[in-house]
């Protein structure tokens, strides 16, 4: 199978966002060993590009919430509270990203520039 092929089906399984076990089977006897490889890389970066997790501590009120899901156009945002590495702030995770508002975080960076 070829690889436009096995991503527009990894694509197409995220879009939906349930896979049965007899879709699991399916796939498993339509491909080889190496397209079942490239397809499990190409279904994990799919589903990491459309997932976000927001970190954070404390209380979030709604209208903060659907501002930073605006923030995030055709992504999915986790809400994920009271993270342990998080003082205050927020903490975002999409793709290869991550950016760091936390006071924790803000701390670190600060440090690492003082000991330059």
């Amino acid at each position: 199978m070829k690889r436009a092929q096995i991503k527009e089906l990894a694509s197409a399984i995220v879009d939906a966002e349930k896979l049965s076990a007899e879709d699991l089977q399916r796939i498993f006897s339509m491909f080889s060993r190496k397209d079942l490889k490239q397809f499990m890389l190409l279904l994990s970066r799919e589903i990491k590009d459309r997932n976000v997790a927001a970190n954070f501590s404390g209380e979030l009120s709604q209208d903060n919430k659907n501002e930073i899901i605006s923030m995030f156009p055709g992504r999915k945002v986790n809400f994920i509270r009271d993270d342990a590495g998080i003082i205050a702030g927020l903490r975002f995770e999409y793709g290869d990203y991550v950016l760091d508002y936390s006071v924790s975080g803000i701390l670190k960076r600060t440090l690492e520039n003082l000991a330059v």
